[in-house]
């Protein structure tokens, strides 16, 4: 088993209690999202801003509560106890007005440099019922974990055709619950990071002028599984923001990561190219 990269957590971002005491209506209204994104950026002197306002924004519109945590939003109960409740073919993204609104919120705010942060499909899951059932049900049942984890990904591969397709150019995809050192090489390689894979298939070919970071724990774990590979390519930012802002504009790199996003300061001069292998999934 190849060695998964060390999370050092980096994101030091903390939402401003000025926005925290904000109504979570606020998710549905563009014009007021808009406005706070771009104060958040001014107070932190940040030169990105970084949507959506919550934490798992898939997980909280396919049923999820947000709620208020000591110093940002995420969600909260799981709607769910048991697999048989969750009815996939019900479950739609795409007419959410909080989706409208982060779409729309990146038209008007796309001349900036915009970060879109998404979730992998099974943490998106796991914000729906107990992660430790859905870790049972990777040995117990596969066959209606992975037919709910496939409309999952349908579903985040057109919420972030949307985004790009609105002028976001760097998408952050993160899989806090189910990387290699969490699951194991199996459960990954058949779940989990299968359901990730599938997913970067589906939004490949958008990715013409805009790159995804993957997060580093996911990253190193697809390639401890060969589902990709990593190579370097040199970069002249100092920052890797720049970076990514420089690797969109090559047309042949969709993927990087082997690192944080938060991290700010690049002085390698390179950068870690993923590339998907090509591997047998199961048709959906």
């Amino acid at each position: 088993m190849g060695q998964i990269w060390k999370c050092n957590g980096d994101d030091k971002r903390t939402m401003p209690r000025w926005l925290w005491e904000k109504d979570l209506s606020i998710l549905s209204n563009e014009e007021e999202t808009a406005k706070v994104l771009l104060a958040w950026k001014k107070a932190e002197n940040r030169k990105e801003i970084i949507l959506p306002l919550v934490q798992n924004l898939e997980g909280a519109v396919l049923g999820a509560d947000v709620i208020k945590r000591e110093n940002y939003w995420t969600t909260g109960d799981y709607p769910f106890s048991r697999l048989e409740e969750i009815k996939p073919e019900q479950f739609t993204l795409m007419q959410d007005k909080r989706i409208k609104t982060i779409i729309e919120v990146t038209k008007k705010l796309k001349e900036k440099p915009l970060i879109l942060e998404a979730e992998a499909p099974f943490s998106i899951l796991a914000a729906l019922i107990d992660p430790m059932k859905l870790y049972l049900a990777m040995q117990t049942e596969p066959e209606k974990l992975e037919k709910i984890l496939k409309k999952i990904v349908l579903e985040e591969a057109e919420y972030i055709k949307a985004v790009i397709q609105a002028g976001c150019r760097i998408i952050s995809l993160a899989e806090p619950t189910a990387t290699m050192d969490m699951v194991g090489e199996k459960c990954f390689k058949e779940c989990s990071g299968m359901a990730t894979f599938m997913l970067l298939k589906e939004i490949e070919k958008f990715l013409s002028n805009s790159v995804v970071h993957l997060c580093g724990k996911l990253s190193s774990s697809m390639i401890a599984v060969h589902m990709a590979k990593e190579e370097e390519d040199f970069v002249t930012g100092e920052t890797y923001l720049e970076n990514l802002i420089e690797v969109t504009k090559n047309p042949e790199i969709h993927f990087v990561g082997q690192r944080c996003i938060h991290q700010k300061k690049n002085e390698s001069g390179k950068i870690h190219v993923m590339k998907l292998n090509l591997i047998q999934t199961k048709s959906t």
